[in-house]
């Protein structure tokens, strides 16, 4: 940047009167050292993305733990109620043929009974 303004103000500091040509010269002079002593932006840019990045990773991580834990608390859920499942169904399947066999068994209305 410096170069730029120091290359298009090049003529000019001819025309100038002196102390004016010296002056500005100083000033080019010290805008370079600031220029070249500043860190590059893109330096800068990348350490923050970077540390984005490592920060994103880790918070995803963590969530894949807890999703992971919950995932076998769910699991040892499961395996502690399979059991109750089965008599639920066992005894869904008990009641129906109970009913079905006393529906059977029962006279109808209307006949003669024993």
């Amino acid at each position: 940047m410096a170069n730029i303004v120091g290359s298009v103000g090049s003529r000019a500091l001819g025309a100038m009167p002196e102390p004016l040509p010296a002056t500005v010269t100083r000033m080019l002079g010290s805008l370079r050292q600031v220029m070249e002593q500043a860190p590059p932006f893109t330096a800068e840019l990348d350490v923050l993305l970077l540390e984005l990045h490592a920060k994103l990773r880790l918070t995803v991580q963590a969530l894949q733990a807890e999703l992971s834990a919950f995932d076998q608390q769910l699991d040892v859920l499961e395996k502690s109620l399979a059991p109750m499942e089965s008599w639920i169904h066992q005894w869904t399947r008990l009641h129906q043929s109970l009913t079905e066999t006393l529906r059977s068994a029962a006279p109808e209305p209307g006949s003669p009974a024993d």
